[in-house]
């Protein structure tokens, strides 16, 4: 083997095909065994065929795709932003080996010579049937000028709003996580900005994924996004959103609660405080005599799959009452409490209770609630009808519509291969002031409660 050479292994599920017309996976073909997953090349790489018992067949795709992703609403089916090169037919199995001639991403579709069914295996064994050969193991990051002034201005304005009062945490949401999307700019400059400002905490608001393909994939993505989010060092909280429950669509292969417990949230057990393995907990920054709530809103066993449980509401009291006296709350959700702030739905299971529960609390002396901050609109907005502000924080995947956003919301231009292609927030807490800045980078404005 050439030393140049590094092998990359393989993932494949027997009974799997994919179809010529359309470079999409299919299912109940038992003659059949194929990759799941993208995989990517670059030119030069190769696929060799280790046993002569098999047929081998490669799909690429183009790192070309169709801007309608970013401004519609519509999410490809196999969140993959690419476009399928038709290289893929019946006639073009083989056995030789395949060089990449270009950068691309690819699938392989298996066949046995004596056209007999595929056993899971069979599927075990990929790496001993084939062998793909790499020269670029990892893609390195080439640093994009247009981030540049954003990311002095960020750093520059967090040093200054910040004091020793004051807590720091990354706030992100729905980053709807695609191959050939734009998470790794997004992670690459969140980890820039610690670099230099050191957050206290990184906050998702959910939706990592699109949460339309199999459970494994889906279960791959997430990982990949907590990791890279991990990596950084610092407490990671996360509120599960709608598309987290990998049931979008109709999606047949949706999550348990105890699968989104451990997917999402088992990694935080020794910087939160919950009840067994619940989807909702908090968090106390003694420092500063603030407790942060985040909440679950979603539930796809449910008549309204949007909302909070009930056990979720006494729990929350629960929680509200031993607040310790002087202590400033923060609510995190990735569903918003209120349908007026949710274009897909009329009614938010518990929302109203859910409400009543916060602002009595809230207008009791000396209790504070500061905002109810959440996602899941793909918009900025500050509802202030309320005695505490309910805020929303856009989307940090690429895109932009306007339509179907709740009245009121703002949507912020976005452009690939610009700084619009970005959108996050770093909130600066100060609880002695009452005062929450929200520091935008990329698209958008900064904000202060």
């Amino acid at each position: 083997m050439n030393n140049d050479f590094k092998r990359q292994h393989l993932k494949v599920k027997a009974g799997t095909t994919i179809f010529a017309s359309t470079g999409i996976l299919g299912k109940n073909s038992p003659n059949r065994m194929s990759t799941e997953f993208f995989y990517k090349a670059f030119k030069g790489n190769k696929i060799i065929l280790l046993n002569s018992d098999y047929y081998f067949n490669v799909a690429t795709y183009s790192l070309n795709f169709d801007d309608k992703y970013i401004y519609t609403y519509c999410y490809q089916e196999e969140e993959c932003w690419t476009t399928y090169n038709h290289d893929l037919s019946g006639d073009s199995y083989r056995q030789e080996d395949y060089i990449f001639t270009e950068e691309v991403y690819f699938r392989i579709c298996l066949k046995r010579v004596d056209c007999k069914d595929f056993t899971d295996e069979e599927a075990q064994e990929i790496n001993n049937i084939l062998l793909f050969l790499s020269k670029d193991s990892t893609e390195g990051y080439k640093e994009k000028s247009y981030f540049s002034n954003e990311l002095q201005k960020t750093v520059d304005t967090i040093l200054e709003k910040r004091t020793k009062k004051s807590l720091v945490l990354c706030v992100l949401s729905d980053s709807h996580v695609t191959i050939n999307g734009t998470w790794k700019y997004t992670i690459h400059n969140i980890k820039s900005i610690n670099r230099k400002v050191s957050f206290n905490g990184i906050v998702h608001l959910g939706d990592l994924t699109d949460g339309m393909v199999s459970a494994d994939v889906t279960r791959k993505y997430a990982q990949k996004i907590i990791n890279d989010l991990r990596e950084i060092n610092v407490p990671l909280y996360i509120a599960i959103g709608n598309h987290d429950t990998n049931y979008f669509n109709g999606n047949l292969e949706s999550f348990s609660e105890k699968e989104q417990y451990e997917i999402y949230q088992k990694h935080s057990e020794k910087y939160v405080n919950r009840d067994f393995q619940k989807l909702y907990y908090f968090s106390d920054f003694n420092d500063v005599s603030l407790r942060c709530i985040f909440l679950t809103s979603f539930d796809h066993n449910e008549k309204l799959r949007y909302g909070f449980p009930d056990e979720e509401l006494i729990w929350l009291k629960k929680v509200l009452d031993t607040t310790p006296t002087g202590y400033s709350i923060i609510v995190f959700s990735h569903e918003a409490p209120l349908s007026i702030l949710d274009y897909w739905t009329d009614e938010i299971r518990n929302g109203d209770k859910l409400m009543s529960i916060l602002e009595e609390y809230h207008l009791c002396e000396n209790r504070k609630i500061m905002a109810f901050i959440h996602g899941h609109t793909h918009a900025d907005y500050i509802y202030t009808q309320k005695v505490f502000p309910i805020v929303s924080i856009g989307c940090s995947k690429c895109e932009y519509f306007t339509d179907k956003k709740p009245e009121g919301a703002i949507t912020h231009k976005r452009k690939l291969n610009t700084v619009s292609q970005e959108l996050w927030d770093t909130l600066i807490i100060t609880p002695s002031e009452n005062k929450i800045d929200f520091v935008r980078f990329g698209a958008g404005v900064d904000r202060t409660l």
